[in-house]
């Protein structure tokens, strides 16, 4: 067969602002363009983007337009981008990727094979860590083709890397025709290791997304020949980042100390990173610091005080997980206290399985579904605990009538703010004798309650398995004296005649939802 090779690259992250530095956003569009420039240069057969072209699920104009030249340029040159989507441009419908397809730009890959001379190359989009074990690999059945060679394009960590959280031979192994080679994206450290017979590698990202990234950036060039698949690797000539080590000695001018050192290195147009360590003691005001790196023409200041933990550049607020940012959504969700109703619509709207013409009758219809299956003659204790993400099932297996279990502590499951009994087809009198008190759940057969006004905690005998209607009329939780119970027993041989004062109980939907 013809020699084919492919340049193997990805985690663009184009439009990134690094350090809110204009600067360091043309950085991330440089790198990549130094990629195309490569592969044009070397005339390959094509490039495959593994994931995250865009550092954001909305970039700026600018950010889709500068993709856009790049594309065209390796269109002209008549060489193929073949791309799938990351977790970090990922959107709920249509993708940024559609956009370049239709106008000619780009082939976004998935279980239709790109036939590329003896190889057909295939792709899978990311998928969210909590979605792996769910995942379908039938949809492969039938993709096979007489390719000698087959590629499959990923946007994930895996094993058997140390980071992984999916196992790519798993992958390898369901796939109902071999696999050859697995081309990576998502780690930003180039990586390669063979599974059985296939290669497995990491391109690594274009540009540095942290100071963790500290080796050179990089891409492959994967050969395919009579030979078999030969995986090689290009550095990509970037923006230096320069650590500076500053270990202050006691009783030493700190302040001299760290320019002394600072002098000794040129730190013209590179993000700095001075490095403070040693004597505890010693003060020293960063912002002099950063303004005597700046006159030295530093691009970007930073100062990491490992004595104390600080960080100038670090931003405590933003907690980020390349491997699934719906992760750190789901969990600043977890703490807005929705009901079980409200994390529904959550996932209906943010699920990129529905469009957005589709939500409003996706969302009535699961409603209508929770709905059914809520029994209203239940009383529901209304608190201030309401679940969160990880018992909404637990919750609607409940209501469904597998188990009925809610419960409240001790002190707050009488109170008259509490509870509330809910009711559609019954009107209970304000007050009945103990004997025909009829309630749903189960308490002890001594109830404590707290008087509304003097705060006192109240017992009173009750039978196991009811619990007393709350008179809203009075102060107080209803109290039944003996001359009531005598006279309501009366009326109660009498044929229980009614009292026109029957008050309804509420009915509160949300409750339920």
């Amino acid at each position: 067969m013809d020699e084919i090779r492919i340049v193997h690259t990805g985690d663009t992250h184009l439009g990134y602002r690094q350090y809110h530095s204009d600067v360091r956003r043309k950085d991330f569009f440089n790198a990549f363009s130094s990629v195309v420039d490569d592969a044009i240069d070397m005339g390959v057969d094509a490039v495959v983007h593994a994931g995250d072209l865009f550092d954001s699920r909305n970039p700026t104009l600018d950010d889709i337009l500068d993709a856009m030249g790049l594309f065209s340029k390796l269109k002209d040159a008549g060489i193929p981008l073949l791309a799938i989507v990351g977790n970090h441009e990922s959107k709920q419908s249509t993708q940024w990727l559609d956009l370049y397809s239709s106008l000619g730009l780009v082939t976004r890959l998935g279980p239709e094979p790109y036939v590329l001379g003896g190889v057909a190359v295939y792709g899978i989009d990311s998928v969210a860590k909590t979605k792996i074990p769910l995942f379908d690999y039938s949809m492969f059945d039938g993709k096979g083709t007489a390719a000698r060679y087959n590629l499959l394009v990923m946007h994930q960590l895996v094993k058997p890397f140390a980071f992984g959280e999916w196992d790519i031979k798993e992958v390898i192994d369901s796939i109902p025709f071999d696999i050859h080679a697995v081309l990576l994206g998502d780690n930003h450290k180039y990586e390669i290791t063979k599974v059985d017979d296939a290669w497995v590698t990491y391109a690594g990202s274009t540009e540095r997304n942290s100071t963790a990234e500290r080796e050179p950036r990089s891409y492959n060039i994967v050969t395919i020949g009579d030979g078999g698949i030969e995986i090689s690797r290009r550095t990509i000539e970037t923006r230096d980042f320069v650590f500076i080590p500053v270990t202050l000695a006691e009783g030493s001018n700190a302040l001299d100390d760290v320019f002394s050192t600072i002098k000794e290195h040129d730190i013209t147009d590179k993000v700095v990173f001075v490095e403070l360590s040693g004597d505890t003691m010693s003060k020293l005001d960063l912002s002099e610091v950063e303004k005597f790196l700046l006159s030295r023409g530093a691009l970007v200041p930073g100062i990491k005080d490992l004595r104390s933990g600080v960080d100038s550049l670090a931003d405590s607020s933003l907690k980020v997980s390349f491997s699934d940012p719906d992760d750190v959504v789901k969990e600043e969700i977890r703490k807005m206290n929705l009901t079980s109703g409200g994390l529904l619509l959550d996932e209906i709207i943010r699920d990129p399985q529905f469009v957005k013409t589709r939500v409003g009758d996706e969302a009535e219809a699961k409603l209508g579904e929770l709905l059914e299956r809520i029994d209203f003659s239940v009383p529901v204790p209304v608190s201030s605990h309401v679940p969160i993400a990880d018992e909404v099932m637990e919750k609607e297996a409940d209501i469904s009538g597998e188990k009925v279990d809610h419960e409240l502590p001790v002190d707050d499951q009488f109170a008259p703010d509490v509870v509330k009994e809910v009711s559609l087809e019954m009107d209970v009198p304000e007050k009945q004798p103990a004997e025909t008190i009829e309630t749903v759940g189960t308490v002890d057969t001594v109830e404590t309650s707290k008087d509304a006004v003097s705060g006192q905690l109240i017992n009173e005998e009750k039978d196991p398995g009811r619990i007393s209607d709350v008179d809203e009329d009075q102060e107080g939780p209803s109290a039944i004296s003996p001359e009531e119970v005598a006279g309501d027993a009366e009326t109660s041989d009498e044929g229980k005649k009614e009292d026109s004062s029957v008050k309804p109980r509420q009915y509160n939907l949300g409750d339920y939802l």
